[in-house]
């Protein structure tokens, strides 16, 4: 489809002005300004395309959702068993906790092995740290320093979501 040599809005084959800003689409001799910024848009375009069309592979390519969910499950199911035959303490969740954090860890480490954008693996290796840092604290008794823990990840949240709008362009 061609573009208004004014706006660079797609117009119709034979349409005889623009539907967007009004401007006449008769053909003129020499190339103007406006239609060398229509192709610098139409690239532009073309290049957030490629770049919408690469993030929906990468979340394609993540197989590892099912996989983290069936072992986390297996491992409930395991911790329970271990703790009814009395191999965990009473706090059998702590134990839970830490392997449902190493498991978010392995995750982490598959991701950044196989996606080509590496900050999915990010977050996961985030939260799995957050797991097992949580569940040590509780077993060996030091749940007094869990607030502060929490209160220093939500910083590092923020922080860095800050920072990431920052290096992303606006529209």
């Amino acid at each position: 489809m061609p573009y208004c040599p004014k706006c660079g809005s797609e117009v119709a084959l034979d349409a005889q002005f623009c539907p967007k800003c009004g401007a006449s689409l008769a053909v003129t001799a020499a190339p103007s300004v406006p239609q060398r910024v229509t192709v610098e848009r139409r690239e532009k375009g073309e290049k957030h395309e490629k770049r919408e069309k690469g993030e929906k592979q990468e979340k394609s390519g993540d197989r590892t959702g099912p996989i983290v969910g069936g072992l986390i499950l297996i491992w409930l199911g395991v911790s329970f068993y271990l703790s009814r035959l009395n191999y965990f303490s009473q706090q059998w969740w702590t134990y839970f906790v830490i392997g449902v954090g190493v498991i978010l860890i392995i995750q982490a480490a598959i991701r950044y092995a196989t996606l080509p954008y590496k900050g999915a693996a990010a977050w996961t290796l985030v939260g799995g740290v957050i797991l097992v840092i949580v569940g040590f604290a509780s077993v060996y008794g030091v749940q007094d320093w869990w607030w502060l823990i929490f209160v220093l990840i939500g910083l590092l949240v923020i922080v860095s979501g800050i920072n990431a709008s920052r290096r992303s362009p606006r529209p």
